[in-house]
């Protein structure tokens, strides 16, 4: 990061010409092109959980980092699944993107969504926030190298959204200690999210069942928290029939395969993605507390 800080503070030297201001610091105004900025990092991350005002803007939601591209293309990680390895990691295309560096504008076409300005304020040496008078909505977002991003890290605080990304889970292999344990019957879940919160589906059908044919025998809310271990979390599903609650350990076994034990029974789960889902056109990511902020910089 060094080398970055010393490129920014060559920036500020060399296009002293530019109109548009960045302030550093409080009462430190430093002229940098907006332009030259965005593109001065590969990866922004999009700090989600500092959003604020009461919009939303459907990609951006979606975006975990933005690249804005030397031609004027936009890229994003939108997903876990390939984190690190899409597009190079920078993601897929997801449109283009137009600056006016006299006013600090930052136009976004996203080839769903559609058009979007954002007036550009720079907070930090790698912090910016995009603020959409439109949807009266503001984004902060942080900027890495891309040789020093954790995808990592990254995957792992997103657990919950992991999960989503395929249209259901199967079983396909267990470790039975307890045959009595309720769960064991379960051959199906589905994760996703309905009016702002985390649910899931759980079904009995066998494994060979078509996923168009599946019965969804169970629902309710589901929720991720972290362990000691970074790469093993718990998953809560709370069932709305009777306020069941099962507690598994889940461990990530690669982008499509994930290990359950179940913590009352100490029965072992193993399930498969089913039907990969790259750009989720009605998912949402779901603000959780400002107060933890995971830093990114691979040390």
């Amino acid at each position: 990061m060094k080398t970055t800080v010393l490129y920014l503070f060559l920036f500020s030297i060399f296009l002293s010409s530019c109109t548009w201001t960045g302030h550093y610091g409080p009462g430190d105004d430093n002229q940098i092109n907006l332009t030259d900025l965005l593109q001065s990092y590969d990866l922004w991350y999009v700090d989600f959980d500092r959003t604020e005002g009461r919009g939303n803007i459907d990609f951006m939601s979606k975006a975990f980092t933005l690249s804005f591209r030397p031609n004027y293309e936009l890229f994003a990680n939108n997903n876990m699944v390939g984190l690190g390895r899409t597009g190079g990691g920078y993601g897929i295309d997801m449109g283009y993107y137009r600056t006016d560096d006299i006013n600090g504008i930052l136009t976004i076409v996203d080839d769903l969504s559609g058009t979007f300005d954002f007036e550009v304020t720079q907070i930090s040496y790698n912090e910016i926030s995009l603020y959409n008078p439109e949807r009266d909505v503001r984004y902060f977002l942080v900027g890495y190298t891309i040789n020093n991003f954790d995808f990592d890290q990254l995957f792992y605080d997103n657990v919950t959204y992991f999960l989503q990304e395929y249209e259901a889970w199967r079983k396909f292999d267990d470790d039975i200690i307890s045959p009595s344990s309720p769960f064991t019957n379960e051959n199906f879940l589905s994760y996703y999210v309905e009016a702002n919160t985390n649910v899931f589906n759980s079904s009995e059908d066998l494994p060979s069942t078509p996923l168009a044919q599946i019965y969804w025998d169970y629902s309710g809310v589901y929720e991720v928290r972290n362990t000691r271990y970074t790469q093993e979390k718990k998953l809560y599903l709370y069932y709305d029939i009777n306020n069941n609650r099962e507690e598994f350990l889940l461990t990530i076994i690669d982008d499509g395969h994930i290990k359950l034990q179940n913590l009352s029974s100490d029965n072992s789960y193993f399930f498969e993605g089913i039907n990969y889902i790259q750009y989720k056109p009605n998912a949402k990511r779901i603000k959780h507390s400002k107060l933890v902020k995971s830093s990114y910089l691979k040390l």
